[in-house]
């Protein structure tokens, strides 16, 4: 009998190596470059994935939508396949609409007022019900910057913006603000989007900073308009059928990593965004510092449109903002 309860812990120990011995396998997709900051961020996830992990769950990041668009990922993660994709809260409108809203222009002022709007029960509620739809939100705190309206034409006002066709991602939060604000909406890949203005396909593209210099807009385009009308915010989501059959102990590591990894890497973009304005204006672009006020106002026409006027404004309450 002795002998029998001595082997119960081997036995024990034996059954837990057994079942930490499978390897998950994760593919994260972004259409980032590789060249791109918040490239650098989600590889210093992976890679301390990777370490804790002791090779457990194997993460490896394609840059570029190598593995396809952006959509696509996001139905096999669904479907149980690993993956994760690098996408933000106007995609996620598709499965729970009023998380689009932190897409909306002017919504997030910055950086610490989204983290505040994270922190709210609303928030929590969304991603919730993400989960109920396939999808398990690893952070929402990779930041890319703040979005500006790059074309080859001075911009000061809404009115300069009448007309101007526009690359926007094709979600409602998106084309409804670009709209609000005065231009024409127009969807493409990012991929594309070079090549569309350089033969004049179309106008203009409202991008952040960092994805600006990476892809080297400056050559297409010669002005920024700079409204910083959209804070980028980015949430790292996988399917959740993938992440319900990982040990407990993965699942932790995972969601420490990428949040932290993320709030690390949004504070050095912040932090860059003197240098990225510089590389824009040393390679010929002309910065207009718009009145952002004038923008705000016909940002609102956005809200009214997606029946969001009374959500944020409970939200702001709710975040103290």
């Amino acid at each position: 009998m002795k002998k029998y309860f001595a082997l119960v812990p081997v036995i024990v120990l034996a059954l837990c190596s057994i079942a930490f011995a499978e390897t998950f396998e994760l593919r994260i997709s972004t259409t980032q470059t590789e060249t791109s900051m918040i490239y650098a961020g989600l590889k210093a996830a992976a890679d301390e994935i990777n370490t804790k992990t002791n090779g457990g769950v194997k993460v490896t990041i394609y840059p570029s939508s190598q593995l396809g668009g952006e959509e696509d990922m996001i139905d096999q993660a669904i479907a149980g396949i690993g993956i994760a994709v690098l996408s933000d809260a106007g995609r996620m409108s598709n499965y729970v609409n009023d998380i689009g809203i932190f897409n909306m222009a002017y919504f997030a002022e910055n950086y610490d007022a989204g983290l505040k709007i994270m922190n709210t029960a609303t928030f929590k509620k969304w991603t919730d019900e993400l989960v109920g739809q396939g999808l398990r939100i690893l952070c929402f705190t990779y930041y890319d910057g703040a979005r500006s309206f790059m074309q080859n034409k001075e911009v000061k006002s809404p009115a300069d913006l009448k007309g101007v066709v526009t690359r926007t991602p094709s979600a409602a939060p998106y084309n409804a603000s670009i709209k609000a604000m005065g231009a024409t909406p127009y969807n493409i890949a990012w991929s594309e989007v070079y090549n569309a203005i350089q033969t004049k396909m179309i106008d203009a593209c409202e991008v952040q900073y960092t994805s600006a210099v990476s892809t080297h807009i400056y050559e297409v385009c010669k002005y920024v308009a700079k409204t910083e009308h959209i804070n980028l915010f980015n949430c790292l989501v996988c399917g959740e059928a993938w992440f319900s059959r990982l040990p407990d102990e993965y699942k932790t590591i995972i969601l420490e990593a990428c949040y932290n990894n993320g709030v690390k890497n949004a504070r050095e973009i912040e932090a860059a965004q003197a240098d990225l304005e510089k590389v824009l204006i040393d390679n010929g672009m002309t910065i207009t510092n718009v009145d952002k006020d004038e923008f705000k106002k016909a940002a609102e026409a956005g809200y009214e449109e997606l029946g969001w006027t009374s959500l944020r404004k409970a939200i702001y309450e709710e975040a103290g903002l």
